[in-house]
């Protein structure tokens, strides 16, 4: 019984997540998007080290849904991760929209993940997983104002 719980963690939770970018991030063609050309080396590394603790801190968290913070959690995740998603579609299926033109457009992506990731901080009941995902969101959003840069 003791080595099936250490297999419920929050990780599972970042799978949809995962595959959400790994599908479909090949898809968006907008140079703004996926540019580096603005932003200087110490932001893309302090990014994707940040990237990586996000990804695999959930690993230790446990993925409980007994009491009502881990409940709200679960919320914040489902809702959190539609709203990312959503913000996606007009990216891909429509890049000459106002949406995917715009500032915010074109941020969205990049600050609706705090919504799952505070949704995991609260399964979890971890506070520096939720401050780790704030600081991740800061360092993506801030390289995503830079591609917006001439």
């Amino acid at each position: 019984m003791k080595l099936e719980l250490r297999w419920l963690n929050c990780l599972w939770l970042m799978a949809p997540l995962l595959a959400w970018n790994i599908s479909l991030a090949p898809k968006i063609t907008l140079d703004k998007v996926i540019s580096d050309a603005n932003s200087p080396t110490w932001l893309l590394v302090a990014e994707n080290l940040a990237r990586i603790v996000v990804f695999v801190f959930p690993l230790l968290l446990p993925l409980r849904l007994q009491d009502a913070v881990s409940k709200t959690g679960l919320i914040t995740y489902l809702i959190g991760t539609l709203l990312y998603f959503i913000t996606w579609i007009p990216l891909i299926w429509m890049p000459d929209s106002l949406w995917s033109q715009s500032a915010v457009g074109l941020l969205a992506p990049r600050l609706t993940p705090l919504l799952p990731f505070l949704g995991i901080a609260l399964i979890g009941q971890s506070m520096p997983y939720a401050v780790l995902a704030v600081l991740f969101i800061i360092l993506h959003t801030w390289h995503g104002i830079q591609n917006l840069t001439p």
